[in-house]
């Protein structure tokens, strides 16, 4: 009976201590938990918006500053063009007939389509741009005759244009708006004025009176460039017409009277 009283006794002891050290270890935080709560809370810490300070404000001033990059070599762009245009060198010259072209040289679209096609595929036609267009340069520039008369002399390559004759002091418009290239004497063809268009084509009026325009200028279709003056007495002008540097027959391009 005792030695059952002991081993009760003993075993309560027993109990009572694994009790006593489970509490131990019960109170104790588990060390990977620390661990692993760490990675995740910087990785939180890190997101724009738990960041001390206003993180819109930092994305504000980015912007403003690369506004200003892009204001400040638009606005040095501009001057240097400006300063070459008032300059009269030989190489200013240069410059200015290269900016000139460039202004009226149409986009090559049908370049940067098949590069589209061939890299990419399919035709993004959704952009009007890629859209098929006529190949025909005609349908690209509305042309207007530049004055009403009659043709007394068709082209030829050898006089490089038409004559057209019309009354005494009758106005001379541009065909088309362009960039007057050329506004002075010519040998050959008096006082002329030449303007350069798109898709490579220049109209020229030989034999003008005074003249209404200046280089550099941007005309309008219709716009005023002289009146005729014609040649020994006659009232006529000469039309001619470059495409590619070539002349070509004004008669199949402008719908001249």
């Amino acid at each position: 009976m005792r030695e059952w009283s002991r081993g009760v006794s003993k075993r309560r002891q027993e109990q009572i201590h694994r009790i006593k050290r489970g509490k131990g270890e019960m109170g104790r935080k588990p060390r990977y938990s620390a661990r692993r709560a760490a990675p995740s809370q910087e990785r939180w810490d890190e997101l724009p918006w738990n960041r001390p300070g206003n993180w819109m404000d930092e994305r504000k001033k980015k912007k403003e500053s690369r506004l200003l990059i892009q204001a400040f070599f638009a606005f040095f762009l501009l001057t240097g063009t400006y300063l070459v245009f008032q300059s009269d060198s030989s190489s200013a010259k240069q410059a200015q007939a290269f900016i000139s072209e460039v202004m009226v040289r149409d986009y090559n679209f049908a370049g940067v389509a098949q590069w589209y096609e061939e890299n990419i595929g399919g035709m993004p036609t959704i952009l009007p741009a890629f859209q098929e267009k006529p190949s025909d340069d005609r349908d690209a520039t509305s042309w207007i005759a530049p004055l009403k008369g009659e043709v007394v002399r068709p082209f030829t390559a050898e006089d490089r244009g038409m004559v057209i004759r019309a009354a005494e002091n009758a106005p001379v418009v541009a065909a088309a708006e362009g960039w007057v290239v050329q506004a002075g004497r010519e040998e050959g063809l008096g006082k002329v004025v030449v303007i350069r268009h798109g898709n490579g084509w220049e109209t020229w009026y030989g034999w003008l009176g005074e003249i209404q325009v200046k280089e550099k200028d941007w005309v309008q279709p219709k716009q005023l460039l002289g009146e005729v003056a014609g040649e020994e007495g006659d009232p006529l002008l000469f039309f001619g017409m470059k495409q590619g540097g070539q002349f070509v027959d004004p008669a199949g391009v402008v719908p001249v009277e």
